[in-house]
Formats: C-alpha cells, sequence, structure tokens
C-alpha cells in the first residue's frame, strides 16, 4: 500500500557540507586560519555582505529534493548549541571540535530565516541536537508515513526500522563501490526508488550488512568502540572484537552480564570460547574489565558511551504531520533568492 512520504533532513550537517564544498580555492589550500581569513572577501556573498556559498547550496538541494523525489512533507533539523543534554552528562562530548568559522556561523541563522519563510517546519533548541528533534519526530509519525532521515551522520542508523530509512549522502567513489556492490548486486531499480542522486538508502538489511550489526545496536557499537567525531570514549582496546562480541551477546549490559562474577580460571574458559568460536584471536578482556578512579575506563566507558551514542526518541513533538507539509510559495522563493543575489534557484 501507497504510504506519503515524511523527509527529515539533518540540516546542520547539509549546510556544513555545502560551506566547505562551495569555497573558494584559496580558502581551501590555506594552512591557518589567518591565512583563510584573508580570503574571506571571496566567499560567495549578497551586495549587502552576507555569506552565501553554504545557502545557496543547502537551499537548492531542497528545492530540487521537492521538485525531484517530492515527499509529502519535510521538516529540517538544526544543531542550536553544543551545550545540550549529552554534555550535561559528559563535559567532554563534541569537545574536540574547533569553533565554527565566522562565515559558517551567519548562514546558520540565514538559512534558518529563509526556510521559515517559506513556510518549512524548522526545529532547533538549546535542549536537544538535530538527531533527537529528528528521530523523534521520525519515531512519532512513521506508523502513518513513510520516513526518510537525509543525514551523513552514522548515529541516525540507530533510527532505521520497517517504516524509517537513511538517506546517506555519499562520495562519487563510495556511491559508485555501494552501487555495484549491494545495488547491481540485488537487482534493485535505481530510478524507481527515486532517491537522489550519490544517496544510498540504508534499510535494516543494509545497515546490519554494512555496519556488522543491527539499527538497534548501533549505540552499543559506539560504546565499545567510540566515536571520535563526538569525542565519545568507547573501550580503549575492545574495537576490532566490537562486532562478534555483540553478535552474541546482542547487548553491552549483557556482555557485561557474561563476564563479571567470574574467576580467572572461568574467564579464560570464556576467552577460550571467543577465540575458537567468535574467531577474537586478541582477547579484549583486560580492556572490558579494567578499573579506574581516575580515568573513564572498562565498564563506566561503556555504558556512558552507550548513554552518549543513543538517540532520544521520546521527547515532545509540538506540531502535526501537517504542519510539515512540503509545500512553498514559487513567488517568495524568488523575493528571497533576488534578495540574496542567488541567480539559479529561484527559475526552479
Amino acid at each position: 500500500m501507497y504510504m506519503k512520504e515524511l523527509l527529515i533532513i539533518d540540516g546542520s550537517s547539509m549546510l556544513v557540507t555545502c560551506y566547505y564544498a562551495n569555497l573558494p580555492i584559496e580558502i581551501k589550500t590555506a594552512k591557518t586560519d589567518e591565512e583563510r581569513e584573508k580570503y574571506y572577501y571571496k566567499i560567495l556573498h549578497s551586495k549587502n555582505g552576507e555569506y552565501t556559498n553554504a545557502v545557496y547550496g543547502m537551499l537548492g538541494i531542497i528545492i530540487r529534493l521537492l521538485k525531484n523525489q517530492k515527499p509529502n512533507y519535510l521538516c529540517v533539523c538544526f544543531d542550536q548549541t553544543r551545550d545540550t543534554f549529552r554534555r550535561e552528562m559528559y563535559k567532554d562530548y563534541k569537545g574536540q571540535r574547533a569553533a565554527a568559522p565566522s562565515p559558517l556561523i551567519e548562514q546558520f541563522h540565514t538559512i534558518e530565516n529563509i526556510l521559515s519563510e517559506l513556510d518549512f517546519t524548522v526545529v532547533y533548541d538549546n535542549t536537544y541536537e538535530a538527531d533527537v528533534w529528528a528521530g523523534s519526530i521520525a519515531k512519532k509519525y512513521c506508523d502513518k508515513v513513510s520516513v526518510k532521515l537525509m543525514t551523513k551522520d552514522h548515529d541516525y542508523l540507530q533510527l532505521v526500522e520497517k517504516n524509517i530509512n537513511v538517506w546517506m549522502p555519499l562520495s562519487e567513489d563510495k556511491y559508485k563501490e555501494l552501487k555495484h556492490n549491494i545495488y547491481e548486486r540485488d537487482g534493485v531499480d535505481i530510478k524507481a526508488m527515486n532517491i537522489p542522486y550519490r544517496v544510498f538508502e540504508y534499510t535494516e538489511e543494509y545497515v546490519k550488512e554494512l555496519e556488522g550489526v543491527l539499527p538497534k545496536q548501533i549505540p552499543d557499537l559506539k560504546a565499545i568502540v567510540g566515536d571520535m567525531s563526538d569525542n565519545i570514549p568507547g573501550v580503549k582496546g575492545v574495537s576490532k572484537a566490537a562486532i562478534p562480541l555483540l553478535n552474541e551477546y546482542k547487548t553491552v549490559e549483557k556482555l557485561y552480564e557474561a563476564i563479571e562474577g567470574h574467576s580467572k580460571a572461568e574467564l579464560n574458559e570464556i576467552q577460550k570460547y571467543w577465540k575458537e568460536s567468535l574467531g577474537i584471536k586478541r582477547s579484549p578482556m583486560k580492556a572490558l574489565l579494567n578499573e579506574s578512579e581516575i580515568e573513564l575506563v572498562g565498564k563506566k566507558a561503556a555504558m556512558l558511551s552507550k548513554v552518549l551514542a543513543t538517540i532520544k526518541t521520546d521527547i515532545p513533538i509540538p506540531f502535526s504531520l501537517e504542519n510539515m507539509k512540503a509545500e512553498y510559495d514559487q513567488e517568495k522563493l524568488k523575493e528571497i533568492c533576488l534578495r540574496y543575489d542567488i541567480k539559479t534557484i529561484g527559475k526552479y
């Protein structure tokens, strides 16, 4: 039976991608921040001096998605701040990330205002990141519509289920690889799927095949291997064993239930089983059971990492499905493009 489609876009991810993709070569090749700043004047901007290189790219993508993929509903989610509930739990969450350049920061406000002017649903706040909004909206409405989550963030893969798939934009080489290895192997009609170019659609089956675990196990996987991009620690020294361990024990909690409170002889037997039955040549037992009053290691690191990696899907959603209709006024789009000196998008 045909289901209407809700497209949820990770706006922060998309805007950042568009910003770096549309920078002048002088900034892309500069070695220092000071050198980059010398060429800010070359970044695409309006007559009023407002930076628009990221806005131009993102607005064009969204309008093309509406024209070509024709979702019935649309929602764009943004990160408002890094000081969210996750950082309250772990002060070093995303702590390694450098501050965003000022031309990019400015364009967050610009694109949010433009999308709101076009009457698209735009969400962000100071407590929850974009993934929590996206996950909660997807889970609330997935029994009514088919949901597509468009993002480059692999954390979103944990949300994949029967009526929720992830649209992952890829590099040209990675897309060709997956197209050949997956779509052509399975006889997938890409045209009939009606997905954007260089976008791979993750289903439950493809998450399992490509990530090694089920979607719901992604937080467990990150609990063990960590996530450098978000500064989630994981358990050092266990990464290669993570997938076979999760295939055996399913969750981090059940893994620890299986290894805690045993004698040395019993632990040796477990490690023997891991080697012979799970193919784990180098035992991660010591790392898993490591304890410290000073460092974040072992079980403490795993449990905290799982919480940090888990996308909440139960925050209240203050708008209905009908509020997210993917409709816009063509004349309003032309007026906005004229205001920001964006010449091509207004012609769509």
